[in-house]
């Protein structure tokens, strides 16, 4: 086709449907597609093809609307048919009159989802996600839904009850709108917006899909390509249903100037499992991971078996759940590093960790927030929508817990709550969603670390005493600076990134001899220790596969699993018989 890819219409792409979502199947086409995350709404203009990343928030109830509907000329008689879909308005001039009972209407259903910028998506990921053609979008500045029409807009969708907009309806509800944007009315900012985590730069959108070939889940993070909705007129009150209290209706059409429309023509769900194995990262794999051991032993006071450990937590996923057991967990509690010394320790470790990983949040678990925060994501039926919680977050997005400023005293109802999120999370990788008449619990792969002076109080499988270097205790923040400068080398970053990624969803085997080995070291185990159970068994394994995996094997070798064995049994010993809480 002759028209660029940018320049699509509603018209265009309705008429040239099976060409252009050829196009789009080419990455170099979607590259030409200004992208809503990287700039302000300013950029943009009226019905304009652009592509926006962020994660399910909400699931609204279907939408009906007009996928056609028939327009009357009150001076002539004339009637015409026009289509409804990939927009909020239907198209009427002052002399036009939608035709209500016209049997050439038809009517269709489309499904809205709440969508935000991926929470936790640290800046180094949000940059290379967002790469744009800037100077386009500035062409198109001057060029937002300024330019004049004579067509009157009216809303499109059909709530539960339909009625015709007038002149004078579309025209206060403009006005109704305007003054919505500039004061927060009964909802603030915060609540419309909805975001699990604090984000000054995030961006919500409401999609409307109209084709539902995938299923599409909360916290599924999606890549939507469409058309913006950003007139006024669509977002105030007046939207055709009376059994919406002020409340809702301003929750589901918030103004479009906080919240545009974005109508889908491809939605693509970003698949982080279906990785490629990049062979020169993979050739480089144990190049790669003797760097980062290094670096991370640094970072750790020189404690090389934690920097193992810690590596196979960052390439942790989930890749098969039997019964109650997630195959591929791997949780991890550090503890006893120099707090009298390093206040800001669990801070440091966790910027650091920032560069490396793609998404990522930070949890101070102080007595007040464990009483106070909201971890859970909260049906709120007078909204009628989803309140998000501090842990809905996308999978994959690592949970760093630090518990040194955790002190003693009362545990509120709420505290209690937030302490059972935590341990099933930890324990099973679900959290339960409060639907106030009853739960539902929603399954996450959600890597956990826990920084704390001692023992964890939430249970976690393993714990990680650090063995401290007194001579880089004394030069820590010699260390933190040299950390630092290591990771501006850009090839050397970007290498530990890919290596991370690929390794994080790497294919992996136990073949049957390997098998043997371990279920006959498990019974001399058991002869030596009988506290050792299945579930140590389990942990055992996973670190295993991890360690294996560390090295870019696909399988594991019998040098490979003699050192997990083997660094097992160090840790283990490092753990006081009676440890403390």
């Amino acid at each position: 086709m002759a028209m660029n890819v940018r320049e699509w219409t509603r018209e265009h792409f309705m008429a040239n449907q099976l060409d252009c979502k050829q196009l789009l199947e080419n990455s170099d086409a979607l590259q030409e597609i200004p992208c809503l995350n990287s700039l302000s709404l300013d950029y943009f203009k009226e019905g304009q093809l652009v592509k926006f990343r962020g994660m399910i928030q909400d699931i609204f109830n279907p939408e009906y609307y007009y996928e056609n509907y028939e327009v009357k000329d009150t001076n002539t008689g004339a009637s015409s048919i026009r289509s409804g879909m990939f927009m909020d308005l239907t198209q009427c001039s002052p002399q036009e009159q939608l035709s209500l009972n016209s049997p050439n209407n038809k009517h269709s259903e489309r499904q809205p989802f709440f969508v935000i910028s991926v929470p936790g998506l640290n800046d180094w990921a949000n940059r290379k996600s967002s790469l744009i053609d800037i100077s386009t979008a500035v062409k198109n500045v001057n060029k937002r839904s300024h330019e004049t029409t004579e067509e009157e807009l009216m809303d499109c969708s059909e709530p539960t009850k339909k009625k015709e907009k007038t002149s004078d309806s579309c025209d206060s509800a403009m006005e109704s709108s305007k003054s919505n944007q500039s004061t927060s009315g009964i909802v603030s900012m915060e609540h419309i917006l909805n975001f699990p985590i604090p984000n000054q730069d995030g961006k919500a959108c409401i999609v409307k899909v109209y084709e539902n070939d995938e299923i599409h889940k909360l916290n599924d993070v999606i890549d939507i390509i469409g058309f913006l909705s950003l007139d006024p007129a669509q977002c105030v009150s007046d939207n055709g249903d009376e059994s919406m209290d002020d409340m809702e209706v301003q929750t589901h059409n918030p103004p479009v100037s906080m919240v545009p429309r974005l109508h889908a023509i491809k939605v693509v769900p970003l698949k982080e499992n279906i990785i490629s194995r990049d062979p020169v990262i993979m050739s480089k794999a144990e190049l790669i991971r003797s760097d980062l051991q290094m670096f991370l032993s640094k970072l750790l006071f020189d404690d090389t078996l934690a920097a193992d450990y810690l590596i196979c937590h960052l390439i942790s996923s989930i890749y098969m759940r039997k019964d109650f057991l997630c195959l591929g967990s791997f949780p991890i509690n550090i503890t006893k590093f120099p707090l009298e010394k390093y206040k800001d320790f669990s801070k440091e470790l966790y910027g650091v960790l920032t560069q490396l990983i793609p998404k990522s949040h930070f949890v101070e678990l102080t007595l007040e927030n464990l009483n106070d925060m909201s971890f859970t994501p909260k049906k709120d039926y007078q909204c009628n929508r989803l309140t998000s919680g501090v842990l809905q977050l996308s999978n994959n997005t690592h949970l760093v817990i630090d518990e040194t400023h955790l002190t003693l005293g009362q545990v509120t109802p709420c505290g209690r709550k937030n302490y059972d999120t935590l341990n099933k999370l930890v324990q099973y990788q679900k959290i339960s969603y409060d639907f106030q008449f009853y739960m539902v619990d929603y399954e996450t792969d959600i890597p956990v670390l826990i920084l704390s002076e001692t023992k964890s109080f939430i249970p976690c499988p393993t714990q990680v005493p650090l063995k401290v270097d007194d001579e880089t205790v004394n030069v820590y923040p010699q260390v933190l600076e040299a950390a630092k400068q290591y990771l501006k080398d850009e090839t050397r970053l970007e290498n530990i990134r890919q290596y991370l990624n690929i390794l994080r969803h790497g294919n992996f085997e136990f073949n049957d001899q390997m098998t043997k080995i371990i279920q006959e070291d498990f019974v001399k185990m058991r002869q030596v220790n009988k506290s050792f159970t299945g579930d140590n068994l389990h942990t055992l394994m996973v670190f295993a596969r991890l360690m294996a995996l560390s090295y870019g094997k696909n399988t594991l070798t019998s040098d490979i699993w003699k050192k997990t064995f083997e660094f097992e049994v160090e840790r283990i010993g490092r753990i006081p018989k009676r440890n403390e809480h």
